[in-house]
């Protein structure tokens, strides 16, 4: 077998392959003779089919079969001998193969880029002290309550920052409904101005089960361009009118949340402000590190990014129809370009430096994620194995570990 090796993109290397007739044709003798053994046809005993009666009715079959398994190895070995570690499938991108030829192919396959590092060590960088005040764990308290508030139905009529689901009909400018453009169970705030602050003060004292209409001028950010910044004219149909409550500060809100006592959730917050300067530094450390960087990200890495975009965002919509894949790609393609960018950047500072993560660090990870739930650590490793995802923790593992070293060997100045 003969191969070539060309790189059209940094990320990106493209092998032409020939193997010798001779090594083809062994293979597809030794499937001949399988499916003259076992193959039944019309016509014939069991293992009596001549050789051209077998090639003229099953040929393409047999040839298809014998290439479809024996390409995946000699792209393998051509991988093996060029030192290739691909991060993606190969595409086969052509074929050429006539029985008693050699078989040529050509195909790309994605790795991850060469990087030619920059500084990474004594970088200045600035840890922030804090002082943490009474007030400023009260601020967070307030913060979590924002959180974990609830909305509750009420009897009475809508007031600012109230909410209201209702069904809105686009009406003309005499208030006759237009057939077909009804938009059920909407869901708003009063105050919000999602259809301009006129809309919103015209629902204040409405209450549920009442219709009322509403005049209004539409933002210049409403979704559908036509209407944008025009006056329209709704009938709101209230269903119900709701409220947001906020949960009491207490011991039972603290529980709530996974803590003993609120006297443990204020130690809790305090501690995690304490920690922030560190984490700020770190952040900081690295971002540093990346934007000093700047190189073409494999396009595989991109699609498997953007791909968890589009899966998170239908998994969070009840309806399915409002997820515009394209905008989510679009908008994403710079954030995920940044995220792999940095993985990709302490990817290579850890080669760089020989930083390897060990099972026994693996399995304390795995014991963590297992000790907050009901699992077993196998059933863990299990899943996690099922899923992929345990290579992502040994990936998670060392980006930790270079973040580190990092920080160990930083000029760390205070503010």
């Amino acid at each position: 077998m003969n191969y070539t090796v060309s790189e059209p993109k940094p990320w990106k290397r493209v092998l032409e392959i020939e193997v010798p007739s001779d090594a083809i044709q062994s293979e597809l003798n030794a499937a001949y003779a399988r499916y003259s053994r076992e193959v039944r046809l019309p016509g014939f005993r069991r293992g009596k089919v001549p050789l051209s009666v077998l090639k003229a009715r099953l040929g393409n079959e047999i040839r298809a079969e014998v290439l479809e398994r024996k390409i995946p190895e000699y792209l393998n070995s051509a991988h093996e001998s060029a030192e290739i570690k691909p991060i993606s499938r190969p595409v086969i991108e052509e074929i050429d193969y006539d029985e008693g030829r050699d078989l040529k192919l050509r195909a790309s396959v994605e790795v991850k880029p060469a990087i030619e590092l920059k500084q990474y060590k004594e970088l200045r960088v600035t840890r922030r002290v804090v002082d943490i005040s009474d007030d400023d764990i009260a601020g967070r308290l307030e913060g979590l309550r924002e959180r974990y508030a609830t909305v509750v139905r009420i009897d009475g009529e809508a007031e600012q920052d109230h909410f209201i689901r209702a069904d809105v009909q686009h009406a003309d400018d005499n208030g006759v409904p237009i057939i077909g453009r009804k938009e059920e169970n909407q869901f708003f705030q009063i105050g919000s101005g999602r259809l301009g602050e006129g809309f919103d003060t015209q629902l204040v004292g409405v209450s549920a089960d009442e219709d009322r209409s509403v005049k209004t001028t539409l933002p210049s950010d409403y979704p559908e361009e036509d209407l944008a910044g025009k006056d329209a004219c709704f009938i709101v149909s209230v269903r119900e009118v709701l409220e947001r409550q906020l949960p009491e500060l207490d011991d039972d809100f603290a529980v709530d949340i996974g803590m003993e006592n609120l006297e443990a959730l204020k130690q809790s917050i305090r501690e995690e402000m304490e920690r922030e300067p560190d984490w700020e530094l770190r952040k900081d450390l690295v971002t540093q590190i990346v934007d000093a960087h700047d190189f073409e990200v494999p396009e595989s890495m991109m699609t498997a990014y953007l791909d968890q975009v589009v899966a998170d965002a239908r998994r969070n919509t009840r309806n399915q129809d409002e997820v515009d894949e394209n905008a989510l790609r679009q908008q994403y393609r710079p954030v995920a370009t940044s995220q792999i960018m940095r993985h990709l950047v302490l990817d290579a500072i850890g080669e760089q430096e020989g930083m390897e993560v060990d099972q026994e660090e693996v399995d304390e990870r795995l014991e963590a994620i297992a000790g907050r739930g009901q699992a077993s650590v196998e059933q863990v490793r299990r899943l996690f194995q099922e899923n992929g995802r345990l290579e992502r923790i040994e990936a998670d593992l060392r980006e930790e570990k270079v973040v580190e070293f990092l920080v160990q060997h930083a000029d760390i100045q205070t503010e």
